[in-house]
């Protein structure tokens, strides 16, 4: 496949950004219910399924790619909050969501935010994105990641021919550009990696969990 175009590249980008791990189930928190008080023991109380560390290093790793802050307020409180952009993920999650349970995707008893990460495991592949963006243009394969989703069917006259399901994953995709859009500086400090394994893989490497189940953590209050 031809080199992946800069618009594919910021897509890709802003898709290995919001999947790294924890950052759909907190940034949803928080649009769902509001600032968490930095208070002693506030934050394990808000998110229970994460052990105290892990929650410690994904909440800096999220205020260090500009998605949360602190804010001190004029009572002397101190709260941790979305950024604009992260409270301007709320429409990308939930169009992101609605299409992956219109269409069951990855399948099974897939919650909001198993929905939304396998989602963003489809956009974090630049042959995915790049077929979405431009199916007519002359591939040389690499598209089985979107064959197997069901977004693409190979064409009489042309190499592939977007399916229903491939079309209706644009206006999720349009969504994520326009938050690109608005966080382009933000975005290009995220460094390429592999797109993520297919869920039920990584499904089948954790212990006690069925293909189909959702990975472990409570879910947030959501079910887009």
């Amino acid at each position: 496949m031809t080199q992946p175009s800069p618009e594919t590249e910021s897509l890709v980008r802003a898709a290995t950004l919001l999947s790294y791990r924890w950052t759909t189930r907190i940034i949803t928190e928080l649009d769902d219910n509001g600032p968490v008080a930095r208070r002693r023991g506030s934050l394990p109380a808000t998110f229970p399924d994460i052990p105290v560390e892990v929650l410690k290093t994904a909440v800096a790793g999220l205020r260090r790619r500009g998605l949360l802050r602190r804010e001190t307020l004029s009572t002397g409180e101190r709260q941790l909050r979305l950024t604009q952009a992260g409270a301007g993920l709320a429409d990308v999650y939930d169009q992101l969501g609605r299409w992956a349970r219109q269409h069951d995707y990855p399948g099974g008893q897939s919650d909001f935010v198993n929905r939304v990460e396998a989602t963003l495991g489809l956009l974090r592949d630049p042959n995915t994105v790049t077929v979405l963006l431009n199916p007519h243009a002359p591939y040389e394969g690499r598209v089985a990641r979107a064959v197997d989703a069901g977004l693409v069917r190979q064409g009489a006259r042309v190499p592939w021919i977007l399916t229903d399901t491939g079309r209706e994953l644009r206006g999720p995709l349009a969504e994520l550009q326009a938050w690109v859009t608005a966080n382009t500086a933000l975005v290009q400090r995220v460094r390429h990696t592999r797109p993520a394994p297919p869920v039920a893989k990584v499904q089948a490497a954790i212990p006690g969990v069925t293909k189909g189940a959702a990975l472990p953590g409570a879910a947030p209050r959501r079910s887009a």
